[in-house]
């Protein structure tokens, strides 16, 4: 019964994300999220608990009561206004804290804990506040025009920054949200976080490796707005339509590679760990 109803909710949250996935661009990768959150607990189910006791009833009544008020605020905000963000967000808050209600009081803490991990997963399918993206987006921006000028004018072409605008001899190049990076980075938390879940056993190694992930992404829409300021400085702005998206597919290839890369290297520094580990064990 305990699964049911939680699958119930887990219905209505994804059912509710789905249309924010269709709307905004920055969520279309939403899709595949439930279904690597669905695979991490396919791979978790074997080992679950198998002794658990379920929580005490007023632990689960207080979270589910912290659960109604978001999910009460997003309804009404839906009906009487519109479908935002904002509203999937706070529903998001909500069914959240049910589903963890339901699992406390029908399992247990251990098996809260054991699936933890893929239930938080979801939030990265979760659209952002403006009040919380905005910002985020807006500091991406402003990071990526900084250092093109800066690496700019040290190669020798005169540019200066307006606002989010690289001004060049004769031409400007804008960086607008799509160009500053931010669905790279999105794309690389999620599979930093995916891969290195199902690869290291450590919290560090999986820490270590979705820093790296981070890094490339942003390195990466780094180097692609330079490229093309470049390119733009020399051959002009019909430079920008014919490179434009085969430059933006190179870094996503890029980062793909990297994390690649990165992944057999982290794995093989946590395995020579374990074995040092192991060998102090046994002199010990």
């Amino acid at each position: 019964m305990t699964g049911l109803f939680s699958g119930l909710v887990l219905g209505w949250w994804l059912y509710d994300l789905q249309l924010q996935w269709r709307e905004l661009q920055e969520y279309n990768f939403g899709w595949v999220v439930p279904a690597l959150a669905g695979y991490i607990v396919l791979v978790r189910w074997g080992g679950r608990p198998t002794q658990d006791h379920p929580a005490p009833f007023w632990i689960s009544m207080c979270l589910a009561g912290g659960g109604i008020p978001f999910v009460v605020v997003a309804e009404i905000y839906k009906r009487a206004i519109t479908h935002t963000p904002a509203s999937s967000f706070c529903l998001s808050i909500g069914c959240f804290l049910f589903v963890l209600a339901l699992i406390l009081r029908g399992w247990g803490h251990r098996t809260l804990f054991h699936f933890l991990f893929p239930l938080c997963f979801l939030f990265l399918a979760v659209p952002l506040p403006g009040i919380i993206w905005n910002p985020i987006v807006m500091l991406l921006r402003d990071l990526i025009t900084r250092l093109d000028v800066e690496c700019l004018n040290l190669i020798g072409i005169p540019a200066f920054q307006q606002v989010n605008v690289i001004q060049l001899p004769g031409s400007q190049v804008g960086v607008n949200d799509a160009c500053s990076g931010i669905r790279s980075l999105q794309s690389s938390v999620m599979v930093s976080l995916f891969v290195g879940y199902l690869s290291f056993s450590k919290t560090r190694f999986r820490a270590l490796f979705l820093a790296i992930g981070i890094s490339l992404a942003l390195f990466g829409n780094f180097t692609r707005s330079l490229v093309l300021s470049i390119a733009v400085h020399r051959h002009g702005l019909s430079v920008l339509d014919r490179f434009h998206d085969a430059a933006g597919w190179a870094i996503l290839v890029f980062t793909l590679i990297g994390l690649m890369v990165s992944v057999s290297l982290v794995k093989r520094y946590e395995g020579a760990e374990c074995r040092i580990s192991g060998q102090r064990t046994l002199k010990g």
